[in-house]
């Protein structure tokens, strides 16, 4: 009986010292992650306000207001308790105007051993650079230097703005965070061009500074951190770098004692970051839980068993949900990126590094969240993920990136499978949310990557299928593969949001006219079409620039060039010419939702003194059905203002009769992709037929454009069709060219 006592004591002291091992393994991973992402979080701030800072200053510096730039650091400093200093540097490294509070103001960044390895560094760097801790004596004060590169429009640096970070003993940001006493937070640059490492930080600063900041850390104690890292997960901790995830381990060295620490690297600014404790903690804690444990053995071992089982039970059951807490959403129960990235390494083992990653998007969200408020759109968020753990298997990960993306890991199986189940996907994520007695509907887009086709780094693989799904987007309720032409087509929209900027005040963009013609023959208007040539990109079709203007947020200015532009040139022909023909304009979606639109539009006609009767608003058929209770009450108060709506392409989106009953449309275009195909394919022809009559039972006119050929237009006649657009009669033309067409007659 004593054997069988003694064995189970024996285990029950194995197990509760591990459980006290694994518990203070997990705290100090949770403590290092809170700093981590505390020393993130400001850096950043700090980041911004530098850049603000630099491009203030060098207007500042341009016109020779030194003063005013030493006046602002000043001000800067006074609201910036932990900023020590402030100054200017240019690409040389010689410090041009500094805050006040430095004295010697004749100092060069790269004459310094201390400074120059990071001071080059901040030069090729598009993120700030955090340089080694130093004390500098103007100020008096140990510092954590920050650089940020300022450069022009053409990405030429203009010169660096730098600043020091009071890193004094309770002096320093990071020793309000409320962390445990007897933990040690250590903040470590990664190594330099000379293969050293530097403490950035060290919380007990009880040693001399310039024993813990001068001197490199000992380079015995990494060689056993290394070592001790690769035993415990089996792979260096170099590559921990590439895999930003927090880890932790025991440190048992002659320089430190016998400690277990957190670890993890900011990747952004070259950081490792650790947070530590005692070990010994954990043989105090575990005498000191065990002691009573064993007293009572001795008398009612039974009794004791099953306390202690019970309570490592519930320590490991309080672990598991603060590590579920920690690795999950907390709104939808999925899990988030912490949790991705803690467990890619087995999933891309699992699956042999052969799978795809699908980024979703929602459409239509943010309209429902911003009309019917959070508690709806959270209600959907919700659903949707119960719909997602439902459709995938249990061998998929499903996460949650936040707002309305998710992203989803999908192995064993091949493209065409793949897209028949997005298929499914998204007929499935579509259907109707009930949410508190209302019906709600949102779509979703899907870019697809996959691995190692695309790419091999999660990151990479995660960027493609972004830039995958905002292809998606532009069509909503769809999905897309990355491809190749993807990048160039990045790199094109970057170009063309940059020129786009200036090409209204560099006259690049002009207005054509195509002429509408009646049945009879006689002239109905023309539709005003916006040009671009630009002489960097060259000739750029609209299809290629307006979604652009409508993402970037240029979709006002331009769409304001557009009607008044339209307005006052048809106005003088009209004029000139002792005419009366309709003028219509497309008005993209981020132009109909603004508040200010209809005010400004009937603004511009008073303006110009055009006749409202006479000017069509075109709108396309998926923006009345996506948002179709914002859209009509703005489309009644147009038509109300006498002005006529139109509905551009029609039949090529999801438009039912009962919706079109809704909308005030006086006129159904039929889109150029059905007239292409009348001549030579019945259902086509069919189809045409049907858009005429549906627009003749709404009384509404009916309009084809793309008409290329004289038999198209008398197939068009015989089903009644009102208006005919397109080649046969004549090209978009320039406003002389369109004088001289209505001169002809």
């Amino acid at each position: 009986m004593s054997v069988v006592a003694i064995s189970l004591l024996v285990a029950f002291l194995y197990f509760n010292y591990k459980e006290i091992n694994e518990r203070h393994s997990t705290q100090v991973e949770y403590y290092t992650q809170i700093v981590a992402n505390s020393i993130e979080v400001d850096f950043m701030q700090k980041e911004v306000l530098l850049s603000v800072i630099g491009e203030r200053v060098f207007r500042e510096y341009k016109s020779n207001s030194k003063a005013k730039i030493e006046e602002l650091f000043n001000l800067l400093l006074k609201h910036n308790p932990y900023l020590v200093s402030l100054g200017l540097a240019d690409a040389s490294g010689q410090v041009l105007i500094a805050s006040s509070n430095v004295e010697k103001k004749d100092i060069n960044f790269m004459q310094s051993d201390k400074t120059s390895y990071d001071f080059k560094r901040s030069l090729s760097s598009a993120h700030m650079v955090v340089s080694r801790t130093y004390y500098f004596k103007d100020i008096g004060e140990w510092i954590i230097p920050l650089r940020k590169a300022i450069r022009d429009d053409d990405g030429n640096i203009l010169g660096v703005i730098v600043a020091g970070m009071k890193n004094s003993k309770n002096s320093n940001y990071l020793d309000a965070l409320d962390l445990s006493q007897n933990k040690t937070v250590v903040v470590l640059k990664d190594f330099d061009n000379k293969g050293e490492m530097y403490r950035l930080y060290y919380s007990k600063q009880d040693s001399s500074h310039k024993e813990l900041y001068e001197k490199p850390v000992d380079k015995e104690l990494l060689s056993h951190v290394k070592e001790n890292f690769y035993s415990k997960y089996g792979y260096s901790i170099e590559e921990l770098r590439e895999a930003p995830k927090t880890v932790s381990l025991f440190v048992d060295n002659p320089l430190v004692g016998h400690n277990v620490a957190g670890l993890v690297y900011n990747k952004k600014y070259k950081l490792w970051i650790s947070v530590g404790g005692d070990a010994k903690e954990i043989k105090e804690e575990f005498f000191r839980e065990s002691s009573l444990h064993i007293l009572m053995s001795i008398l009612t071992f039974i009794v004791f068993f099953i306390l202690f089982r019970s309570v490592v039970l519930s320590e490991k059951q309080k672990d598991r949900e603060l590590v579920y807490q920690v690795q999950h959403d907390t709104l939808t129960n999925l899990p988030n990126r912490i949790y991705m990235y803690k467990n890619i390494k087995e999933y891309k083992e699992l699956h042999n590094d052969k799978y795809f990653i699908l980024y979703l998007d929602l459409d239509n969200f943010k309209n429902i969240n911003d009309k019917f408020g959070h508690t709806a759109g959270d209600a959907i968020l919700i659903e949707v993920a119960n719909r997602l753990n439902i459709f995938f298997n249990e061998d998929d990960m499903i996460v949650r990136q936040g707002g309305d993306e998710f992203i989803i890991f999908v192995g064993n199986i091949d493209k065409k499978e793949l897209e028949i189940k997005i298929q499914d996907l998204i007929s499935y994520i579509s259907k109707i949310y009930h949410i508190k007695k209302r019906d709600f509907r949102v779509g979703v887009s899907i870019g697809i990557s996959e691995c190692p086709k695309d790419a091999q780094n999660i990151e990479e693989l995660l960027s493609l299928a972004d830039t995958a799904m905002y292809q998606a987007k532009k069509i909503k309720n769809s999905y897309s593969f990355f491809t190749e032409e993807m990048r160039s087509l990045n790199a094109f929209r970057a170009d063309v949001e940059h020129e786009l900027r200036g090409a209204i005040e560099s006259c690049e963009l002009w207005m054509a006219y195509q002429p509408q013609i009646n049945a009879d023959e006689t002239l109905y208007g023309v539709e005003a079409l916006v040009r671009w040539q630009n002489e960097k990109l060259g000739f750029v079709p609209p299809d290629k620039f307006i979604y652009v203007a409508e993402e970037s947020g240029l979709m006002k200015e331009l769409g304001e060039f557009i009607i008044q532009t339209s307005l006052r040139e048809i106005g003088e022909l009209q004029k000139e010419l002792n005419l009366s023909f309709s003028l219509s304009i497309n008005i993209s979606v981020v132009q109909l939702m603004e508040a200010d639109f209809l005010p400004n539009l009937l603004k511009i006609i008073a303006k110009e003194n055009f006749d409202r009767s006479s000017l069509t608003l075109e709108i396309t058929e998926s923006l009345s059905i996506e948002s179709l209770d914002d859209v009509l009450p703005i489309l009644y108060d147009i038509q109300e203002h006498d002005i006529q709506i139109s509905l551009d392409d029609f039949g090529t989106g999801y438009s039912s009769l009962s919706i079109l009953r809704e909308l005030p449309i006086d006129e159904l275009k039929i889109d150029k992709s059905f007239i292409d195909k009348i001549l030579y394919d019945e259902s086509e022809k069919i189809l045409v037929e049907s858009i005429i009559n549906i627009g003749k039972n709404f009384h509404m006119k009916t309009l084809a454009e793309g008409v290329e050929c004289i038999e198209q237009v008398n197939e068009l006649k015989r089903s009644k069709c009102d208006i005919f657009q397109g080649y046969y009669y004549s090209k978009p033309l320039s406003k002389e060219d369109l004088k001289k067409f209505l001169r002809k007659g």
